[in-house]
């Protein structure tokens, strides 16, 4: 963190006891107008206070691949530009122990910003790589004996799957899904059930369901 804002005129015991603990950390604090904190925040303004966090550095996509043998847990984002979405995904790989998480497309979102608001402190938790071929990059994990699933709404219902040991959860943007280059390296598509008449859900809502089941899924594989 190198930097918090604070809303101007903003007082309460709360955004005070941030104050005080940026400070006494040597974090700069700025009190700002409304339209500056939400531009830094990415059009999300929670309490009155953003933290400005310095980018997180990308990891290289090998460092994702377990070793032969042994469980691994990945999702990828093809084509997810909003950064609430990403960051919000991040914070629920680790909330399910997901080895990391791969931002694929040339509009992936940066690592910091709204995108580290969303994560809500989990970002150094989770390693993330970047990738500008979401097909690429499912070979290298088909090649290291990964099963890839790929999130659509005509997909085999998340309770039916077979669990895997090895695999890569994979998703697409709510507009248009995963993108057909994208599918060719898929292994099976999978989706959450839901009731008539519902289109879609958000895609980190998506991504939450999807992740614990699989992870819920190879566990019990393994007993």
């Amino acid at each position: 963190m190198d930097l918090v804002l604070v809303l101007k005129g903003r007082r309460d015991r709360r955004v005070s006891g941030i104050v005080d603990l940026a400070r006494s950390r040597g974090v700069p604090v700025r009190f700002v107008d409304r339209a500056r904190l939400e531009r830094e925040g990415g059009g999300t303004v929670r309490g009155g206070v953003v933290a400005r966090v310095a980018e997180k550095a990308y990891v290289p996509l090998e460092s994702l691949v377990r070793p032969a043998g042994e469980p691994g847990r990945v999702i990828l984002l093809d084509g997810v530009t909003d950064p609430h979405n990403a960051g919000a995904v991040i914070r629920s790989a680790a909330a399910f122990g997901i080895d990391g998480v791969v931002l694929a497309g040339p509009g992936a979102p940066p690592m910091g910003g709204a995108l580290a608001s969303a994560a809500a402190g989990q970002l150094e938790r989770v390693p993330v790589a970047r990738a500008g071929s979401a097909g690429d990059t499912l070979r290298v994990f088909r090649d290291a004996g990964y099963w890839v699933y790929g999130a659509a709404m005509e997909g085999t219902p998340i309770p039916l799957v077979q669990p895997s040991d090895r695999w890569v959860l994979a998703l697409g943007s709510e507009g248009r899904g995963l993108r057909a280059k994208t599918r060719a390296f898929v292994d099976e598509l999978v989706a959450v059930p839901m009731r008539p008449g519902v289109e879609s859900l958000n895609v980190s809502v998506a991504a939450a369901i999807l992740a614990y089941a699989l992870t819920e899924a190879s566990g019990r594989g393994h007993d």
